[in-house]
């Protein structure tokens, strides 16, 4: 006969609109990739998905690579990380740091 188990406590919902007001904050990634004419298009796309517009965004080429920072509020760390694993995900990204963004 099979037993039928208590359910587990509720589990945090990080997409919830009430964890997104309570932990929101301003974020920075520092991307490395190769510098291809769509590579910002595609790291940018990330972000126009959710309707959001970076707050600060800065790119530098360095030789044969491109150094893309930018600044995102509203962001839990959460939804952050998601959005850099994204970015990790395409294979003309080398490299994606992430860290909350120091406020002035």
């Amino acid at each position: 006969m099979l037993s039928l188990q208590t359910a587990p406590a509720t589990r945090e919902d990080h997409w919830h609109p009430r964890a997104t007001q309570f932990q929101a904050r301003e974020m920075q990634f520092a991307i490395i990739a190769e510098a291809e004419a769509d590579i910002l298009g595609r790291l940018l796309a990330f972000f126009s998905q959710l309707q959001l517009v970076p707050h600060w965004l800065e790119v530098n080429r360095l030789g044969d690579n491109l150094l893309v920072q930018l600044r995102q509020p509203g962001l839990t760390p959460h939804r952050a990380e998601v959005i850099a694993q994204k970015m990790r995900s395409l294979v003309s990204v080398f490299s994606v740091e992430l860290e909350n963004a120091a406020v002035p």
